[in-house]
């Protein structure tokens, strides 16, 4: 425990200890090599409620884009976006609203709409087609309604208006009695839920955090509320060291915060900078992250090889290196990726490659060439003046820190020199150990600069990277961060310096902006594919990622899912986590579950800690499949295969996600928020918007209970089984099965399985139909490497499949967008969860021919019914003209649905 003083206030904030945590475990007894195990300490921003301010309306004009209010030493300004979506701003007097790095599109990049101002005695209301913008004039309070006049969001004024206190701005909003509440980034937290929580938002190196930690790696100060109007999104952009109080209860009772009183609240702060804040209203949560992610951007496309599959580790030996994709190629596990951790620099000086390293990178490309490599950087650059660059084993200038301290990158001191700290280069590794410096990412000649020095990796064949230790992490404490820089340091120049205590949280968005400008140097013409610890909102934009150091342990297998929900529902819908938990090693059992949900998360990547950190008595130097037994190569196999024929669907995915900022792992709530028992749904999720993934997330458990949300009809992925929503189950789920549910009237596109992403060019395209009526999808295709598709180069095909009440089925294609020459399609293979063969099948005058079920696939104008899958296959060629019809004996489906 820690305690901390300020401006003569006590202020205490406890963690549990990563040691605490791990007590007992094997990674508990081990030295500590550069990582750290005790808490952080942290000064926790607050308010004195006795001292809130009670602003007042004096006066207001109105203006081309808003309102501005009189508010005496300040102003205040409702300022319109869009018809659903408006700034809220109180500045001091001639102050400019300030837009953070994570915005995509300013003020200047929207059309103001339509409104109208009309005032009463007692409130000002700005109109516009959706919302009204109800202001308070007595006590400065500000109202957001819907169309028909029902309240979506109000201040909270019984402590006094929003405003700032000791130089911290702060809002209180109402909370309502049953409103949830979600986002947040990420969060170590067991509730897709946050009410009743504290969050905070100081971007963090956190090995073997639990679910008690106040804070992590990243830091999105955005929110979804959730009431009986609607969802409604709440952007707080301050990059400062920032605190939600989402109703909660400061004895730490998991209550409500004010749960005695007439009216529940919630508010939130920071430790300096602006009140600025962003309200979208929905009434849909997806329409709240569509206008969020207009705002501050959306995941851009990725390559298909960055969703595959990936394997890592810290400390491979180059031998590994080069051995583990080979032995997956010969166990038939798809692997599309395999990332080089920070073992392979020379004495961890960044932009260097050892000779053992380079070899085995050399030994991939010639032997595994089709194998994506991956390297992992640190922002810490050593202070040495040679190093061995080119992995010869001889010594030469260090251009990186060289060039660096030559035109004053460095980030400096409270005093204006440069600042020096430890980090990785100075570890025992190092004949002489240093200390390292840190780039100044907030200038964009600095950024420039290190995008420069990526030719290292990009010259050697690396194609991605991976931007590790960027919060920033200091191996160091602090009078009031640990771990991390001292908050006086010093950022920019002239009118841009600033204190590192508010760019902290920008610091690893800003060191992701570099390193994607490398790729504009050096790869112009191929997606990026850049993953991050660490972000600020916005910074979906820019790149992947990952959750950092998790744990072995079946708590982490549980907190994943709505830390990663959470994340989606934040605008970072490319999430993922270390699969089989990074610190420690997990159970044969706990890794066979722990694959199996992978499988269906956004970035998937099996990685773990060095084996020298383990001590159990069988050391599982690895954390491969065949490294726990025959059983998990096989259930791996069955389910990465699985990802990789779900392809074309998952890709589908991340195309949509481009254009709206919808998560691709969703929770239950995103679809069905009317449906109250999906609130706080933690260990299922939509895997995309037609799959639903029920894993097991309990140890020793054999089958589970799964929730069948309300108003849609629910077939089992593995038997066909249908089941109606509106109700729980129970289902099976011995150690290889994972319990798969898809939506009726849902297409699944699918593929047949490869090694890897591009072994095989996709021909057949399965259109795997649940059908009840009529279903719809529209399926996007391009090459899925290069940035081709930015100038229209890529295929839009509509597929429509439905059934009359004469037991009619009908398949219709319409081609809409068809810019993509080198698509290699050249038939669908339709895929129908029906349970008796059709008397006939044609297309116009064309008759299909009945063929044996494993025939069709081979046999273009074909059909069959598949007794083992129970279901009916046609192969439709891709230039098929007419619509194609389907005759069944009898009419409707009666009979013959399930």
């Amino acid at each position: 425990m820690f305690e901390r003083h300020r401006h003569g206030t006590n202020r205490r904030s406890v963690l549990k200890s990563t040691a605490a945590l791990l007590a007992g475990s094997a990674v508990a007894s081990v030295p500590v090599q550069g990582h750290h195990y005790d808490s952080k300490i942290h000064y926790e921003p607050e308010l004195d409620e006795d001292n809130l301010m009670e602003l007042s309306v004096q006066g207001y004009e109105i203006l081309e884009e808003g309102v501005r209010f009189n508010l005496g030493e300040y102003d205040g300004y409702i300022s319109l976006f869009n018809d659903d979506f408006a700034r809220v701003s109180i500045l001091e007097e001639d102050e400019e609203v300030y837009e953070s790095r994570g915005i995509a599109n300013g003020r200047g990049e929207w059309d103001t709409p339509n409104f109208s101002v009309d005032e009463t005695a007692n409130t000002i209301a700005i109109d516009t087609e959706t919302i009204t913008v109800e202001v308070a004039k007595d006590l400065f309070g500000v109202k957001f309604l819907d169309e028909t006049g029902n309240v979506v969001n109000e201040d909270y004024l019984d402590k006094g208006t929003s405003g700032y206190e000791d130089g911290k701005p702060y809002a209180y909003k109402k909370a309502d009695a049953d409103e949830s509440f979600y986002g947040f980034g990420e969060q170590p937290e067991l509730t897709l839920d946050q009410r009743g929580k504290k969050i905070e938002n100081w971007n963090t190196d956190q090995y073997g955090y639990g679910n008690t930690n106040d804070y992590v790696y990243t830091s999105v100060p955005f929110f979804v509320g959730l009431t009986d109007t609607g969802a409604y999104g709440l952007f707080f952009d301050n990059p400062s060291h920032s605190v939600f109080h989402m109703a909660d209860d400061p004895n730490g009772s998991g209550e409500s915060y004010n749960s005695q009183a007439e009216e529940d609240y919630y508010y939130f702060l920071a430790d300096g900078g602006q009140l600025t804040y962003y309200f979208a209203y929905g009434p849909a949560i997806s329409d709240v992250l569509e206008r969020y992610t207009d705002l501050t951007g959306t995941t851009p496309l990725p390559p298909k090889w960055a969703i595959a599959y990936h394997q890592s580790k810290w400390e491979y030996s180059p031998e590994e290196l080069a051995e583990v994709p080979q032995r997956y190629r010969e166990e038939e596990i798809p692997l599309d990726a395999m990332h080089f951790d920070i073992g392979y620099m020379d004495d961890y000086r960044v932009f260097t490659i050892q000779g053992t390293h380079r070899e085995a990178l050399n030994t991939l490309n010639k032997e595994v060439p089709e194998l994506k490599t991956v390297a992992v950087n640190d922002p810490g650059v050593a202070v040495d003046e040679e190093a061995d660059i080119d992995g010869d084993g001889k010594d030469e200038s260090y251009g990186p820190y060289l060039e660096g301290t030559e035109n004053e990158y460095w980030t400096k001191n409270a005093n204006g020199d440069t600042f020096y700290g430890p980090v990785w280069p100075t570890q025992d590794v190092a004949d002489e150990p240093t200390d390292a410096v840190w780039p100044d990412f907030s200038r964009s000649e600095v950024r420039e600069w290190w995008a420069d020095q990526h030719n290292v990796f990009f010259d050697a064949g690396f194609d991605g990277i991976k931007n590790d230790m960027g919060e920033p992490a200091v191996f160091q404490e602090n009078d009031k961060y640990d771990w991390t820089m001292p908050a006086d340091n010093i950022h920019g120049t002239g009118a841009d310096t600033m204190l590192h205590e508010e760019y902290h949280n920008m610091y690893g968005f800003d060191y992701a902006r570099a390193s994607r400008k490398a790729y504009d140097i050096y790869k112009p013409n191929q997606r990026p594919f850049l993953l991050n610890r660490n972000l600020y909102a916005g910074g979906q934009r820019l790149a992947a990622i990952w959750t950092g150091d998790n744990v072995s342990e079946w708590l982490h297998l549980r907190m994943s899912i709505p830390m990663q929900l959470n994340l989606g529902l934040s605008g970072m819908a490319f999430c993922g986590h270390d699969v089989g938990g990074f610190a420690g090693r997990p159970s044969p059992e706990l890794f066979k579950r722990w694959i199996e949900l992978g499988a269906f998360i956004p970035y998937f990547r099996n990685h773990t800690d060095t084996h020298r950190k383990s001590d159990q008595e069988i050391d599982m130097r690895n954390q491969h499949p065949w490294t726990f037994g025959e059983e998990a190569v096989e259930i791996s196999k069955k389910y990465i295969e699985l990802r990789y024929r779900l392809m074309p669907y998952l890709y589908n995915e991340f195309e949509e996600s481009a254009k709206t900022g919808k998560p691709i792992q969703q929770p239950l709530v995103y679809h069905f928020q009317n449906d109250s028992d999906t609130r706080d749904i933690t260990d299922q999720f939509m895997f995309g918007d037609n799959i639903m993934i029920a894993p097991v997330v309990e140890q020793g458990a054999t089958s589970r209970e799964v929730y069948l949300p309300e108003s849609e009809t629910w077939v089992d992925f593995w038997t066909n089984e249908v089941y109606d929503g509106d109700q729980t189950i129970i289902v099976d789920a011995p150690i290889d099965h994972l319990p798969i549910f898809v939506r009726k009237d849902s297409i699944i596109p699918m593929r047949e399985v490869q090694q890897y992403t591009g072994e095989k060019p996709l021909t057949t395209l399965e259109l795997r139909t649940y059908l009840d009526e009529e279903t719809t999808y529209t399926f996007y295709e391009d090459d899925g490497e290069t940035r081709a598709f930015e100038d229209g180069e890529y295929n839009v095909t509509h597929f429509s499949v439905s059934e009359n009440n004469g037991g009619v089925v009908t398949f219709e294609r319409e081609l809409d967008v068809q810019n993509y020459d080198d698509s290699e399609l050249s038939s669908y293979l339709l895929n129908l969860d029906l349970s008796e063969a059709p008397r006939k099948v044609q297309a116009a005058s064309t008759k299909y021919e009945e063929v044996n079920a494993d025939e069709v696939k081979d046999i273009p104008a074909s059909f069959a019914y598949d007794a083992d899958a129970d279901a009916v296959l046609v192969h439709i060629p891709v230039d098929e003209e007419q619509d194609v019809k389907l005759f069944f004996n009898g009419g409707g489906n009666s009979g013959r649905g399930r």
